[in-house]
């Protein structure tokens, strides 16, 4: 080859490298261009999630404020109606002491079966031309704004109806009134009143309770004491035809603290079972052999009063008496008299 040829072949390789380099060159720069590009993108995009999270977060925290700010205005609403509270009850306390006339009855005693009997003829021989004599009827669980009008409310008055409504009326409510207030008092029998009525008339309507209070019902009788138990069985409400006094030897209440305590606590439940468990078989032998039953009256310590009703067929009716009777001292005509007695409120 000649130097002309040489000199020609290396002009054209320097060429191709420049061109080459050159090349080289446009395409790296057009791939950095890309990744720029792409990298604005990636911080267009962070940004715009930046943004939102700080959205998000902005509500958030506002929402806390607004929680807060509700909670305050809860408590400040709380605080003041306790303090409105208290100052109400204050004022009713007051009001109570500073009253001339508080709500309480003007006596209350126990009428025997025979007492309530001449109670009653007595009621029976009022007479008012003027019609103004007033008897209601009440069954447990019935309140006297579902019986009367609300003309008849108001003669008797809110005080009255209010002061009759807390009695304990477990057999319902007999109410003889006058309106002139000459006679005004109410009887609590020992049977249950069953239906609702009043009368507004010229005479107390007296014949539906001397009726109830003199049938001879079929009675069995509980008194239940822990250690010391009475059932008996009366065909009328004269005398037990069956009675039966169960004893058993059960702790006192303890008094002090401490393991001590808890086992003999453990102790006297195990001489309460044990008690309940003789008092169940009597009644068993009692509900055998007497099947026409028509109502339970109870009466003694609730604790008891719940075991027993758990064994008694779901069809007997069953009256819870107030009385504490000491069965140990009582004979069973007094204890029969005792539950069939009436309870008389003065107004």
């Amino acid at each position: 080859m000649t130097s002309k040829e040489k000199a020609k072949r290396e002009a054209a390789d320097n060429t191709k490298r420049g061109l080459g380099t050159i090349i080289g060159k446009i395409s790296g720069k057009g791939q950095f261009e890309l990744e720029i590009d792409r990298l604005n993108s990636r911080i267009v995009k962070l940004e715009s999630d930046l943004q939102s999270t700080k959205t998000q977060l902005e509500k958030k925290e506002a929402l806390a404020r607004q929680a807060v700010a509700d909670r305050q205005e809860a408590e400040a609403r709380l605080n003041q109606e306790l303090v409105r509270t208290q100052t109400l009850s204050h004022e009713l306390e007051k009001t109570r002491d500073e009253s001339p006339e508080k709500l309480e009855f003007r006596g209350i005693e126990t009428l025997s079966p025979s007492a309530v009997q001449a109670y009653l003829s007595k009621l029976s021989s009022f007479h008012s031309p003027a019609e103004d004599l007033l008897t209601v009827y009440l069954p447990y669980g019935t309140y006297f704004s579902g019986v009367l009008s609300e003309k008849i409310l108001d003669l008797i008055g809110e005080k009255t109806i209010t002061l009759l409504e807390r009695l304990d009326r477990e057999t319902g409510l007999a109410l003889f009134y006058d309106l002139h207030r000459t006679v005004c008092e109410a009887i609590v029998p020992p049977i249950p009143i069953i239906s609702p009525s009043w009368q507004l008339g010229d005479n107390f309507e007296t014949s539906f309770l001397k009726e109830s209070l003199s049938k001879d019902y079929r009675m069995l009788v509980l008194i239940l004491h822990a250690g010391e138990s009475f059932i008996g069985f009366a065909p009328d409400a004269r005398i037990f035809d069956t009675g039966e006094l169960i004893r058993s030897s059960v702790k006192e209440k303890h008094s002090k603290g401490g393991f001590s305590q808890r086992r003999f606590e453990r102790l006297r439940e195990e001489d309460i079972a044990h008690h309940t468990g003789k008092v169940f078989e009597a009644l068993d032998k009692v509900l055998e052999e007497n099947s026409q039953i028509d109502f339970i009256i109870m009466s003694g310590d609730p604790q008891l009063i719940k075991e027993i009703q758990r064994r008694l067929p779901l069809n007997l009716e069953i009256i819870e008496k107030p009385s504490d009777i000491k069965v140990e001292k009582t004979s069973g005509e007094d204890i029969l008299r005792t539950v069939l007695s009436s309870r008389r409120y003065l107004l």
